[in-house]
């Protein structure tokens, strides 16, 4: 749980649990959304595969700190405070509500390193570089080409 994560549940009253459970149901669905335009022969595979990689849940853990960090910002509260009236707890627990809901999540999308690590994950390490003789090949096809000369 990262520091920000600590304060909004230390703040809120809210316990560590309930929000470390939020964020992984909230990842879960994330997952199964982001996968939905898939073909139905694919989709459910690339769903579990996304839900079973490290790399995705680090990621997700990032977007989630990111969108409690907007709360604590949208509501001009500090982290640092040692303790919030009544009021300032539901305006703390609506922002994070604000910040957190489905909504939120409809524009970012996991990054490279997330992609690749389900590409290999449903994929495999195929190999789909071009053989180095084909790359020579072709260097050797440029070569004749340029060597032609064009008289004007």
């Amino acid at each position: 749980m990262t520091t920000t994560q600590f304060n909004f549940c230390r703040l809120t009253g809210i316990p560590e649990e309930i929000y470390q459970t939020i964020l992984f149901e909230c990842g879960y669905l994330y997952a199964e959304n982001y996968c939905k335009h898939l073909p139905e022969g694919h989709k459910e595979n690339h769903i579990r595969s996304l839900r079973s990689l490290s790399e995705y849940w680090n990621w997700w853990k990032t977007q989630w700190n990111i969108r409690t960090q907007e709360a604590f910002g949208i509501t001009g509260i500090k982290q640092n405070e040692s303790n919030l009236r009544p009021f300032e707890i539901e305006v703390l627990k609506e922002a994070f509500y604000d910040t957190h809901c489905e909504n939120s999540y409809q524009n970012i999308y996991p990054n490279n390193l997330v992609m690749k690590a389900l590409r290999e994950k449903i994929y495999g390490n195929r190999n789909n570089t071009i053989k180095t003789y084909s790359i020579k090949g072709m260097e050797r096809n440029r070569t004749r080409k340029s060597s032609v000369s064009v008289k004007l």
